[in-house]
């Protein structure tokens, strides 16, 4: 396996460009396309959160802001998009499809290797956790979140972060293309309830990839490994960390906390996460 089509969706924000900058970043070391993706958006959309009993002239006031805004990130997307491609120096297209933008990254996302999106920033965390969930519970894809400061070097070391859950399974398996090759591969086991035989298994598995692994231990409930997954991690120096998402609800991940959670909050180095 490896990643040759890329979709990198764009909001119209800042953080675009860390999406394309995180997009080329894996196209150097595999080859292949980024698929830029816009969605135009309909100002109709807008509407059924007016309320019943609204005015004619307040909806008419509500599609118009709608559509200036629409067209301000739409504008946005092409200029973030055009900067970047002056010096990528990748092979890249824009599409921008009318309709919402979870609808776009469904329909494209499934015939993508990978997804990329940002960490969420704050004045962005809403619509960006809207679409990180589209993207990784509506195309079966896994996703890179890209970082909003530092390099982006996927030849460095790599992290994954093991629990023994069928989460975690099917991000190792999405993993193993940046596992091969890197200098070293960090196994971090999260959680309780891996008991050290557990990871024998494993240890064979990526033998058989060609890939020796060092165990490292975050001894914590697995719900609140996060800031240890994180600090292995950079303790190793690696430019990447792999991780199952959602491993737990996201109901109780909103309320009491969890690895994804954090991990969309704190991380500081790209993050591939497969569910």
């Amino acid at each position: 396996m490896s990643y040759k089509v890329l979709l990198a969706p764009m909001a119209g924000a800042p953080s675009d460009l860390r999406t394309l900058a995180a997009a080329a970043a894996v196209v150097r070391r595999f080859g292949g396309h980024v698929e830029a993706l816009h969605a135009a958006g309909d100002p109709r959309d807008s509407i059924p959160f007016v309320g019943e009993g609204a005015s004619g002239a307040l909806v008419e006031q509500i599609v118009t802001a709608a559509e200036k805004d629409l067209k301000r990130r739409a504008e946005t997307a092409r200029t973030n998009y055009q900067e970047w491609m002056k010096g990528a120096n990748v092979d890249a297209t824009l599409v921008e499809p009318i309709g919402s933008e979870e609808d776009a990254i469904a329909r494209h996302g499934r015939f993508a290797d990978l997804i990329v999106l940002p960490r969420p920033a704050d004045d962005e965390a809403i619509a960006s956790t809207v679409a990180f969930e589209t993207a990784l519970l509506e195309t079966g894809r896994p996703v890179l979140i890209a970082p909003p400061a530092g390099d982006m070097d996927f030849t460095r070391p790599v992290a994954f972060a093991w629990n023994g859950s069928r989460e975690a399974a099917r991000a190792l398996g999405a993993g193993l293309p940046f596992m091969k090759g890197a200098p070293r591969v960090v196994c971090i086991v999260a959680g309780k309830n891996v008991a050290e035989d557990d990871t024998k298994p494993l240890e064979a598995y990526m033998a058989r990839h060609g890939i020796k692994i060092e165990l490292a231990r975050a001894d914590v409930p697995t719900i609140q490994a996060g800031p240890h997954v994180l600090a292995e991690a950079r303790k190793a120096g690696c430019g990447l960390l792999v991780m199952g998402a959602y491993t737990h609800s996201r109901l109780r991940q909103l309320v009491f906390g969890g690895v994804t959670r954090f991990m969309l909050q704190n991380a500081d180095l790209p993050v591939l996460m497969a569910h």
